[in-house]
């Protein structure tokens, strides 16, 4: 399986939040988001394989590393 990084847009992860409760990994990205964007409004949520980064939009050297992250984590588990 192919490991990508996906921006989960802002509408999916409060629905996600909503249904996971508020102590989810989805509710704590939602409002780590949202407290980051109040100094930068160009801060979104990614999830890349089984991981979540938050942050502006990577480049294709960031992105890379992160798709490097997150496989090291799915071979660990």
């Amino acid at each position: 399986m192919a490991i990508k990084v996906m921006q989960v847009a802002d509408e999916d992860l409060v629905r996600a939040a909503t249904v996971g409760g508020s102590r989810s990994a989805e509710a704590k990205i939602l409002q780590e988001v949202r407290l980051k964007r109040a100094q930068d409004w160009q801060t979104f949520a990614f999830r890349c394989g089984s991981m979540w980064f938050i942050g502006s939009t990577p480049d294709a050297k960031t992105e890379r590393a992160m798709i490097e992250m997150a496989e090291e984590l799915d071979e660990e588990e």
